[in-house]
């Protein structure tokens, strides 16, 4: 290695050590002396993998091993003894160099416990408590946050200052009046463990709560399921939706309100809309929008596509989403957001749904915002699972339509078979019955051949009416 850059990582703040290929040290910087209370003297020699944490040692040993055949791995985690029988985490880097001497880099991972009394938390689970990645905090009799993990400060964002013997109830970066605290009361009270779940408006996601009585004080285990509680409300959504799909006498409007106010439902800052793009593929109509102004809905409804026409013209128009995320400044919205930013709307997302069959496009499906802001993964998948679910209702309900015309013209056709046509055959077959052949010179016959004609034309139009009919089924 160049020793220009070991010179610099001599003096680096996070560890740097050098190892033989056997992993004995051979160098430590002042870093690894502060971390570890470990002099070079005393390092020069000793084993890395004898100071090891026993539970990290085996994989650690495996990743010294690799080296020589992988000749740089990245991010492995491994927890080192200090002096003081510590075990501070550490996330290493390690290389090798033509000599099969090994060079590790280790920047430190605060996960040590913040208890304010360690006394009945023992050394083996502060340890644990401190690496879950699960929120922990102990209240004691008093409403004080006595202990807490980092995963809980993370979660809270929160400085280690203000968390140690804050009153929970006074905390502000949770909603913790609704539900919270009523369960906790109820721990206190009767010493027996419960367990809730609930949506927390500035975590701004579902939170699970653990609680349980410990020495007349509460352990409590926080985590954040939004994922979870989301998929399972999503799934039933879906489920719910397709279910009134197979309604007849639910129209598409009914069954997209149901869909975007269950969206809304689940994602409280979403605003939704859905509109439907003429066979023509030339303007946009209103279908719904459940939480949008009536008068905007209104103004867009029978707009043009085109390249600039807000987010859904123009998603329609180039058949690809279309991201705005601060619609004062896009381009797109030129003409559109003097009807918009009245409202307070800030962003506007578009999909356009095309059809599973042609090339046309079916919707868009938009998602409006009240802040700047550019879509997560989360809204991404939401947005995909709706575009899907989108194209199976429009393309269900006018299949629906066109076998109800369909049908529709069937029984027309069977009418006119059972009634129109009837008529100028029973006249052809009367009169048939009345020609005299035994005279052909009978002045009759020719007024019979006459009405045979009129009703031989007639019959003609009817079959004329029956061919049109059918091919248009």
């Amino acid at each position: 290695m160049d020793q220009r850059l070991v010179s610099v990582l001599k003096n680096s703040s996070d560890i740097f050590c050098i190892t033989d290929n056997k992993g004995n040290i051979i160098s430590v910087n002042s870093a690894w002396q502060h971390f570890t209370g470990y002099n070079e003297q005393e390092s020069i020699g000793v084993s890395l993998t004898g100071l090891i944490n026993p539970a990290d040692k085996t994989r650690f040993g495996e990743v010294l091993k690799s080296i020589f055949s992988l000749k740089n791995i990245e991010n492995f985690f491994a927890r080192v003894r200090t002096r003081d029988g510590r075990f501070p985490t550490f996330s290493w880097s390690a290389c090798v160099d033509g000599d099969a001497n090994i060079y590790l880099i280790g920047i430190y991972i605060n996960e040590e416990l913040n208890v304010r009394d360690p006394y009945h938390i023992s050394d083996k689970v502060q340890q644990v408590l401190a690496m879950l990645s699960e929120g922990f905090f102990m209240l004691d009799a008093n409403w004080r946050i006595n202990a807490f993990n980092p995963a809980f400060q993370k979660l809270l964002k929160m400085p280690e200052d203000e968390l140690y013997g804050a009153d929970f109830r006074a905390i502000d970066k949770l909603t913790i009046d609704d539900e919270v605290v009523p369960a906790f009361k109820e721990v206190y009270k009767t010493g027996k463990p419960y367990r809730l779940e609930y949506y927390d408006r500035y975590c701004k996601g579902w939170l699970r709560l653990n609680v349980y009585p410990y020495r007349g004080e509460l352990i409590i285990f926080i985590r954040d399921i939004s994922h979870f509680v989301i998929e399972r409300q999503v799934l039933g959504l879906e489920k719910k939706v397709l279910e009134l799909n197979f309604k007849t006498n639910y129209p598409l409007a009914r069954i997209a309100d149901e869909l975007l106010n269950g969206i809304e439902e689940i994602f409280p800052e979403m605003y939704c809309s859905i509109l439907e793009v003429d066979d023509e593929q030339e303007k946009v109509y209103h279908l719904s929008a459940p939480r949008l102004p009536e008068e905007y809905s209104a103004v867009i409804s029978g707009q043009r596509i085109g390249p600039y026409a807000g987010s859904c013209g123009t998603a329609a128009y180039h058949r690809k989403q279309v991201i705005v995320s601060d619609i004062a400044n896009s381009p797109f919205w030129i003409d559109y957001k003097e009807y918009i930013l009245p409202f307070g709307f800030k962003a506007c997302w578009s999909t356009p749904v095309i059809s599973a069959y042609s090339t046309k496009v079916l919707a868009t499906f938009a998602i409006y915002y009240d802040t700047v802001r550019e879509p997560g993964k989360e809204e991404l998948t939401i947005i995909e699972r709706t575009v899907n679910i989108l194209r199976s209702l429009i393309e269900s309900k006018r299949n629906e339509a066109q076998m109800a015309g369909q049908h529709r013209r069937l029984q027309e056709i069977a009418s006119i078979s059972s009634h129109s046509i009837r008529w100028p055959v029973a006249t052809i077959l009367g009169l048939v019955s009345l020609f005299d052949q035994n005279n052909l010179a009978n002045p009759l016959n020719r007024e019979i051949i006459e009405h045979i004609t009129t009703s031989s034309l007639e019959l003609d139009d009817v079959i004329h009416m029956i061919v049109e009919k059918t091919a248009n089924i």
